[in-house]
C-alpha cells in the first residue's frame, strides 16, 4: 500500500487543468444546491435557489482558482512535478475542499448577517471531511491507473516500433562486375555530397562561452533559470558545462540538427541518445545512456515525440 502512495501524479501547477477543475467544481455545487436542495434549502422559494445557487457556485469556483493557481505559484518548488505522488495530490485536494467550506461558510455567514462561531467551523471540516475524502481518494487512485496504463501503453508501442524492422528490402540485382565497383563509387559519392552537416556550436552569452561538438555527441540540456548545462559526450566520456543562455535560444542554435528536440520546457534532448522509453502517470520519461538520465517529456508533446522518434529511430 505504502508504494501506491508514493506512485507519481501529475502536479496542480497545470493551470488550464486547474480552470477546467475550478469550473467542475463550481457546477457540481450548483446542481447539487439547485436540484436536490439539502440542508434545508427546500423551504426556500425557487427563484431564490437558483440564484442561491449560482451565489455558492461562485464561491466554490474563486476557492477552487484560489488554490489550484495561487497556491502553486506563490510555491512553485513545493508542487514541482518531478517530487508530486498520489498522497500529495490528495492531501491537496482535501485542503481544497476544506478551503471551499470556508469560504462558504464565510459567505453564508455575510449573506444572512450571522456570527461564524469555532463549534460551526468544526462541524462544517468535519462534514467537508467526510463526505469528500473517500471521493477524492478513489478518483486520484481512479486517474493514477488510467494515466499508468495510457502512457505505459504509448511507451510500449514506441518501443516496438522502435524496435522492429521497418526496411524495404529491394529486388536482388545481379550485375557484372565493372558496373558494380562503378555503381558502388557512384553511390558512395553521393552519399558524401548529401551528408548532414556533423558539428554544431553552442554559445552562451559570455564570449568564451562557446561549445563546439559533434551533432552526435549532444546528450541533453537542462535549463535552470537563465543557465543551461549543457551534457555532452567527449572521446565517450560525459561531460558538462554550464553557460548563461536559455533553453529556448538553445532551441534555436540547434534547429538544423536532426534528432535534437525540446521534449519539456526545461530540457532540450538528442533523441539518437535514447536507449529506452517509459510511461508514467506524469507522462512518457526518455532514458538516455543506458538509465543513466531520466528526462521527462511534456504531455502536451505525446504525439509529436512519437513523431519524432520513432521516424528518427525507422530512417536510421
Amino acid at each position: 500500500m505504502q508504494k501506491i502512495w508514493k506512485q507519481p501524479f501529475p502536479s496542480p501547477k497545470n493551470s488550464k487543468n486547474s480552470v477546467q477543475m475550478s469550473l467542475i467544481a463550481g457546477v457540481c455545487v450548483f446542481i447539487v444546491l439547485c436540484f436536490f436542495k439539502p440542508f434545508g434549502i427546500s423551504a426556500i422559494p425557487s427563484n431564490n435557489v437558483f440564484i442561491l445557487s449560482i451565489e455558492y457556485a461562485i464561491v466554490t469556483i474563486l476557492c477552487s482558482l484560489l488554490c489550484n493557481t495561487g497556491i502553486p505559484y506563490l510555491f512553485p518548488k513545493f508542487f514541482d512535478e518531478v517530487r508530486w505522488t498520489v498522497l500529495q495530490e490528495i492531501i491537496f485536494l482535501i485542503f481544497l475542499i476544506l478551503v471551499v467550506a470556508m469560504g462558504n461558510i464565510l459567505f453564508t455567514a455575510f449573506q444572512s448577517n450571522s456570527t461564524i462561531t469555532g463549534n460551526l467551523i468544526i462541524k462544517m471540516i468535519k462534514y467537508t471531511l467526510a463526505i469528500g475524502i473517500i471521493p477524492v481518494v478513489i478518483s486520484v487512485f481512479i486517474k493514477q491507473q488510467q494515466l499508468l496504463q495510457k502512457y505505459s501503453k504509448g511507451a510500449t508501442e514506441i518501443e516496438t516500433l522502435i524496435t522492429s524492422n521497418k526496411s524495404i528490402e529491394a529486388p536482388i540485382t545481379v550485375l557484372e562486375p565493372e558496373v558494380l565497383a562503378e555503381t558502388e563509387l557512384q553511390e558512395k559519392e553521393l552519399l558524401i555530397e548529401n551528408l548532414p552537416p556533423t558539428i554544431i556550436q553552442l554559445s552562451g552569452s559570455n564570449n568564451q562561452e562557446i561549445l563546439t561538438i559533434s551533432e552526435s555527441d549532444f546528450v541533453f540540456a537542462e535549463a535552470s533559470d537563465n543557465y543551461t548545462a549543457i551534457h555532452y559526450l567527449k572521446s565517450n566520456v560525459l561531460q558538462k558545462v554550464l553557460y548563461r543562455v536559455t533553453i529556448k535560444n538553445l532551441e534555436e542554435q540547434t534547429s538544423s540538427a536532426k534528432g535534437i528536440f525540446r521534449c519539456h520546457k526545461s530540457y532540450l534532448v538528442n533523441l539518437k541518445q535514447v536507449t529506452s522509453i517509459s510511461g508514467n502517470a506524469q507522462g512518457y520519461k526518455l532514458h538516455l545512456l543506458q538509465n543513466k538520465f531520466e528526462i521527462p517529456v511534456s504531455r502536451s508533446l505525446n504525439s509529436r515525440i512519437k513523431e519524432e522518434f520513432v521516424s528518427l529511430r525507422v530512417k536510421n
